[in-house]
């Protein structure tokens, strides 16, 4: 067992840590089944992100995919999954607000295919001549185009429920000035480990499990 904080300081927080040394020892254990079964092992990393995920932002059910988003883009310490894809903007925007598509079709152009940052779109969009009930339906959707949303759509439920999808590259993405973006099992994996690293600070931190007050409640 591996304590990822040393100093406890009750029963419950006792309990929390062996927890999640548990957890880390399932986490540590996909290396190894990778070697041999590398399709289960990304199937064991998707689904510990998504139970992290849900343990720690909670919500009535229904929520797995935006937890599953919130943690990849706010706690696996790679900003690349809050990053926007163009093209699942431009989809969004066909879908929830179709008379907004001209204005995001011109912020699009502006630098085809590069991957755009959520605060700066928002932004754009706030400050456009689009019509308030517009602009909120817009901002409150953008995380559906990120990276973390297509990793849910086109990895984890393919993990999941369909045959498996090895990961996902985009040829013609640009990020940080350059072209081409993978989502790999070692990208999720990683981000597995970190996120796995912040619930449990939160939860010993707080004394409440997944650091979540109303972990208990919701269930």
């Amino acid at each position: 067992m591996r304590p990822i904080i040393s100093c406890v300081d009750s029963s419950k927080q006792s309990f929390i840590n062996a927890f999640f040394c548990a957890f880390q020892q399932k986490i540590d254990r996909l290396q190894e089944l990778r070697k041999t079964y590398p399709d289960e092992a990304f199937t064991l990393c998707l689904v510990y992100i998504d139970r992290l995920a849900s343990g720690h932002f909670g919500g009535k059910e229904g929520k797995n995919r935006k937890n599953f988003c919130r943690a990849l883009a706010s706690l696996s310490g790679n900003p690349l999954f809050a990053m926007i894809h163009p093209r699942q903007l431009k989809d969004l925007t066909d879908r929830y607000c179709p008379s907004a598509v001209p204005f995001i079709s011109s912020l699009i152009n502006r630098q085809p295919n590069a991957l755009l940052h959520e605060n700066d779109v928002a932004a754009e969009i706030r400050q456009s001549s689009l019509l308030d009930s517009e602009k909120r339906k817009l901002v409150e959707n953008l995380w559906r185009s990120s990276m973390a949303n297509i990793a849910y759509d086109f990895i984890r439920v393919a993990e999941v429920h369909g045959p498996g999808s090895g990961g996902l590259s985009f040829d013609e993405s640009i990020y940080q000035s350059r072209k081409g973006v993978t989502l790999s099992f070692e990208m999720l994996y990683d981000a597995l480990q970190q996120i796995h690293k912040q619930v449990t600070e939160a939860s010993l931190t707080t004394g409440h499990w997944f650091g979540n007050p109303n972990y208990l409640k919701e269930r």
